[in-house]
């Protein structure tokens, strides 16, 4: 193992990937000056390297005043006496609890809690922290404590869906565990999503287009640090009081680096929001975010960042970490809560050190846990608020894990592709049934646009397919009629003036023989047309004139009459069309066509 200090940071083997080189401009400013120019925190930051890993270090000395990112004081007595001041509690019942807080705070200030190292922290970021193996945790707590015997090592706000397995080897080394706080996730797919919560994020998703706002990249606005720093600020220290302060310095340098996109929103030249995201782990948490809160609620900048995130974790098909704080909001959105633990090792230091950890795991297990529990049981209802009765002997995701997440996602799109696929096979009313289904599933606000729109043009193809085939198969009867047409006039008879047409057209035809007849009829001056055809054993009669020839006195139906024996068909239709079924034997069809014949030479060769 090597520890990577101010003087080596710059040697430390980052790999040579987007990842890698993104790290190195996150890590290398932040260990060779502190944190101070970022979060106005008072720490020394290392890296350690073990294995092919390279892990972050902050290493406080028990002086006091730093954020919640360097303060586990800050973290349990700090920022929840802040969070009493500003919440809803009764003045009594609020002075109360913040005298017990201040108490405890003040044997573990004298007993230098804040004398510790933090394992894996990365300020800002959440679920960057490598989950270690059983014997990369030994050896780790081994070096940390030879390195650092004055120290309490420790690992922050890990939670149960990331980082079980780690939880379970720092166990297993003899950490101990206290309850922080809670976060809440958003799976990328979920079956069986709420109907009120998909409404609510159908709704959400409405609000962008009519803004008037454009999402940009927030590096193609140069000069906008010292603007997204006021924004965090208005938010984030003004409104919510408990959390770090960030600079425009951090703004500059994440702007500059490649571990975060950052994306902001921007009208009339104005950027009145922003979000940074990071993707670690199969999890897109927001490290960094502001909006400007003078701004009327109306306009909806909460709902418009906590939509634009679900949409960006949904179309990488990842799990979106939303973090603490507006449960009532999340729950209807389908944020579920997940507790989060520290892990701190104690082992090797003497007894009276140990005093204020066991404090902070008394507030933690013991006040926090209950207080959160009633809490999220109140907003979500006791089925989605998992993982919040104690803090378990073995550690197991409360959630179906990022992993998994994405796989269930990925197996809903496959799924819809081999439903496709299947759907091409089927016709008729089975096909518009499935169609139908099919639909309803692609328009899952849940799914990716980009793996959607493919799928879309897909059903859209097979939607209209049906359509299209009736089409070609009527252009294709258009043709053989055409050419059809054209064979009996070439071999058609005349008498007179008139051309005379009488024809078998053979058995199983595509088309009924009276629409050949009507073509006939209506193309050349003066026809007289009488066609034949079987069906399944039915011969099929058809007879037409021009309308010269029934000015002349000659009827359609009057013809079709006179070419069967009486009694054996019944014709329908008028003087210029008419048709009719009749069951002859074989020999007989030559018969029909004969005496057609004759009936139009005799009418026809009388002098008009």
């Amino acid at each position: 193992m090597i520890l990577y200090d101010a003087t080596t940071i710059h040697t430390a083997p980052f790999p040579d990937t987007a990842e890698g080189r993104g790290m190195r401009s996150f890590l290398v400013p932040l260990v060779q000056h502190g944190p101070g120019p970022w979060f106005e925190d008072r720490a020394s930051m290392f890296v350690l390297g073990l294995d092919d890993l390279l892990i972050p270090l902050s290493v406080t000395d028990g002086t006091f005043g730093n954020s919640v990112l360097h303060s586990v004081y800050e973290r349990f007595i700090g920022s929840q006496r802040k969070a009493i001041r500003t919440g809803n509690w009764k003045p009594l019942a609020g002075f109360a609890a913040s005298s017990a807080l201040w108490g405890v705070g003040a044997v573990m200030k004298t007993l230098r809690l804040d004398k510790a190292v933090q394992v894996d922290c990365w300020p800002s970021l959440r679920n960057a922290g490598a989950d270690l193996t059983a014997d990369q945790a030994r050896r780790l707590t081994a070096f940390l404590t030879a390195r650092f015997p004055d120290h309490a090592p420790y690992f922050l706000a890990v939670n149960p869906v990331t980082h079980a397995a780690l939880l379970n080897h720092l166990q297993a080394q003899g950490y101990a565990f206290s309850y922080m706080t809670h976060t809440r996730m958003m799976l990328p797919f979920e079956p069986e999503l709420e109907r009120r919560v998909r409404e609510n994020r159908r709704r959400d998703a409405r609000l962008l287009e009519p803004s008037g706002y454009r999402v940009v990249d927030a590096r193609e606005l140069p000069g906008c640090a010292p603007r997204l720093a006021e924004l965090y600020r208005r938010l984030h220290r003004e409104k919510y009081a408990t959390n770090p302060p960030i600079s425009v310095t951090y703004m500059e340098e994440m702007l500059a680096g490649s571990l975060m996109d950052v994306r902001a929103l921007v009208k009339d030249g104005r950027v009145d929001m922003f979000y940074a995201t990071h993707v670690v782990n199969g999890v897109m948490y927001s490290p960094v975010s502001g909006y400007d809160t003078s701004l009327p609620q109306e306009v909806g900048l909460y709902r418009l960042i906590n939509n634009l995130l679900m949409r960006d974790a949904q179309a990488r098909g990842v799990t979106l970490e939303t973090g603490g704080g507006a449960d009532p909001f999340k729950t209807l959105r389908g944020d579920r809560p997940v507790p989060r633990y520290n892990a701190v090792y104690l082992r090797h230091l003497p007894p009276w050190r140990h005093t204020p950890w066991r404090l902070a795991m008394k507030v933690g297990n013991e006040q926090l846990l209950p207080f959160s529990r009633k809490r999220l049981h109140a907003v979500d209802g006791e089925a989605n608020v998992v993982g919040f009765d104690r803090v378990p002997e073995v550690f197991a995701p409360t959630l179906p894990t990022p992993r998994e997440a994405t796989a269930r996602q990925a197996q809903e799109l496959t799924e819809l592709e081999q439903d496709l696929a299947r759907t091409e096979a089927l016709a008729g009313s089975e096909r518009v049934r499935h169609l139908g289904a099919l639909r309803k599933r692609l328009e899952d606000e849940q799914l990716p646009p980009a793996r959607v729109a493919p799928l879309l043009e897909r059903w859209e193809h097979l939607s209209h397919a049906p359509q299209a085939d009736k089409k070609e198969k009527r252009k294709a009867q258009r043709a053989v009629r055409a050419e059809l047409a054209r064979r009996l006039l070439e071999t058609a008879t005349t008498v007179g003036d008139t051309t005379v047409v009488c024809h078998h057209l053979g058995d199983g035809l595509d088309f009924q023989p009276r629409t050949l007849a009507e073509q006939l009829r209506k193309g050349t001056g003066s026809i007289a047309v009488a066609l034949t055809s079987t069906r399944e054993g039915t011969l099929e009669l058809v007879t037409a004139l021009a309308p010269p020839l029934v000015e002349r006195g000659l009827e359609a139906r009057r013809l079709l009459e006179q070419m069967v024996p009486p009694g054996v068909a019944s014709g329908e239709g008028g003087a210029e069309l008419a048709w009719a079924e009749a069951v002859l034997p074989d020999d007989d069809v030559s018969a029909v066509l004969e005496r057609a014949r004759a009936v139009l030479h005799t009418r026809l060769s009388i002098p008009t």
